[in-house]
């Protein structure tokens, strides 16, 4: 019993230092490939596609970039075994896994490899790296996290510093990085305040975030810190879609949700309305938390947001008496497949 205690405490303790030391993940993943060599540029013929194949924390980011890019830029998320039968030799496919050791990813590389497409590997190590070094094929670190989950800047950054390196993206994403490591930097103590609050409204209760369409990714991560973390049921869904299906389902409660909406400065002044009114319809059975943010620019609410999201996910699990860190169902399934 007092071993299990000082996991948890440990657990907890990992858990919070990293949620603390999330600014710093941005630059510090971009150094590190800024200094590799081994990135020649890409030509990218007409029709060319960019497959992304993760899982889990490691495929988040990917959701992020493209909500920030807003269409005019998308990665082809491939979160499976297998990439779609039109990819070819054309195609840039980026394999990324924390661990290195994701069975899907592991597939999608081989394939890859298989169908002579451009190959990346993104990893901490693990097999996916022995297999780019096998095949010589460019491997980037990861940095050093305790769960894939809490290393969402670190992907981003080298993911959209990857795409400058080969010549996708034009502009160096390094002043970008910095300003959102200050500005998060200068939002931690009121991140956590938010965070802790939140926290304990969502007592008891079944989170389920919503946000416009351009926040889906931060949505779904939102999503995942609360199933991972707080280990309890959590959802997501973007507006106005929402507005066409899930809300009815909220016409007979089988469960006691709590809503959070997300709300951008800089969304259309339509789905601040559909805001308004879904809170007016449903307010009176489900409470309803509505969070703002003050960044100069969508991505940097977006990632405020989930500043937020780790430390309301972090003091609910503190709250639950639950070590967040550990993911024992997933391993267990691992195990057993």
């Amino acid at each position: 019993m007092l071993e299990r205690y000082r996991a948890e405490l440990q657990g907890r303790i990992a858990i919070y230092q990293t949620i603390r030391q999330f600014p710093e993940q941005f630059l510090k993943s971009w150094k590190l490939l800024r200094e590799s060599k081994d990135l020649a540029p890409w030509r990218r013929l007409d029709g060319a596609k960019i497959f992304y194949a993760a899982m889990g924390g490691s495929s988040l980011p990917a959701d992020l970039l493209n909500d920030y890019f807003e269409g005019a830029f998308k990665l082809e998320l491939i979160r499976d075994y297998q990439l779609p039968k039109s990819a070819n030799s054309d195609d840039l496919v980026i394999a990324a896994s924390f661990s290195g050791n994701t069975e899907e990813t592991l597939s999608v590389f081989e394939e890859a490899q298989r169908k002579h497409c451009r190959l990346i590997a993104l990893s901490n190590g693990g097999k996916l790296k022995e297999m780019a070094e096998a095949a010589k094929v460019p491997w980037i670190p990861i940095p050093d996290c305790i769960q894939p989950r809490c290393a969402t800047g670190y992907f981003f950054a080298t993911l959209m510093g990857l795409l400058h390196r080969l010549g996708i993206l034009e502009d160096s994403p390094e002043p970008l990085f910095t300003s959102l490591e200050d500005y998060l930097e200068v939002l931690q103590d009121a991140s956590e305040a938010r965070g802790k609050e939140l926290a304990s409204a969502l007592k008891d209760r079944v989170p389920i975030i919503y946000g416009p369409s351009n926040f889906a990714g931060a949505a779904r991560i939102w999503k995942i810190k609360f199933n991972e973390n707080a280990k309890i049921q959590s959802f997501s869904n973007v507006f106005p879609e929402l507005n066409h299906n899930e809300m009815v389902g909220f016409t007979r409660l089988i469960l006691k949700p709590a809503l959070i909406f997300l709300e951008s400065r800089f969304m259309d002044p339509r789905i601040h309305r559909r805001m308004d009114v879904t809170q007016e319809l449903l307010e009176k059975d489900i409470p309803i938390h509505r969070l703002s943010f003050k960044g100069q620019a969508p991505v940097f609410e977006m990632f405020e947001s989930l500043a937020i999201a780790d430390f309301a996910s972090y003091y609910l699990a503190k709250d639950y008496g639950i070590d967040p860190a550990p993911v024992e169902m997933v391993e267990a399934f691992k195990k057993a497949l």
